[in-house]
């Protein structure tokens, strides 16, 4: 029983071995797509309207901040800590807004792309079917990629007809 056992562990990689194992560039397909050209286009339009808003509000607090400078030691002292306190508040609501317009840009990002990513996985899949293979692994993540190993990147790229 112990040999039968033994034997069945030493054929076990050998079984492994026959499986086809082909490798994928995710980060090429997805280059070429153009759904991911559209998505780039609009989340570098966003990203610029949020620039233009946040240098906006960066001008009126350095305006705001120069002009404070200027008539500080001619205020008196309720009114100096009424402007103090309007450019610390000016201040509060920009880095707020920095850290609102990052964390939408990110969300956009992640709405944008999840179905082009998925698309991608979804005709990584159909291609690896087809193709007979275990296992499909991603290109730029392999330290080594024998001779043995099929490159599916053309093959995915033209179920999802890209040329």
């Amino acid at each position: 029983m112990k040999k039968f056992f033994l034997m069945l562990l030493m054929a076990l990689p050998l079984s492994l071995m026959a499986q086809k194992v082909a490798v994928v560039n995710t980060e090429e397909i997805i280059s070429k797509m153009p759904e991911q050209v559209a998505a780039t286009k609009q989340l570098n339009d966003l990203a610029e309207k949020y620039r233009v808003d946040l240098k906006s509000m960066e001008d009126e607090l350095n305006k705001k901040m120069e002009d404070f400078v200027k008539e500080r030691d001619g205020l008196v002292e309720n009114i100096r800590n009424r402007r103090q306190q309007e450019l610390q508040d000016i201040q509060t609501r920009y880095q707020q807004s920095y850290q609102t317009m990052q964390e939408d840009l990110q969300k956009r990002q992640q709405q944008l792309f999840a179905p082009i990513q998925q698309k991608v996985a979804d005709a990584i899949k159909k291609v690896g079917d087809e193709e007979n293979c275990a296992y499909i692994m991603e290109a730029g993540m392999m330290l080594y990629t024998g001779t043995t190993a099929v490159d599916l990147t053309s093959k995915v790229k033209a179920k999802l007809g890209i040329q």
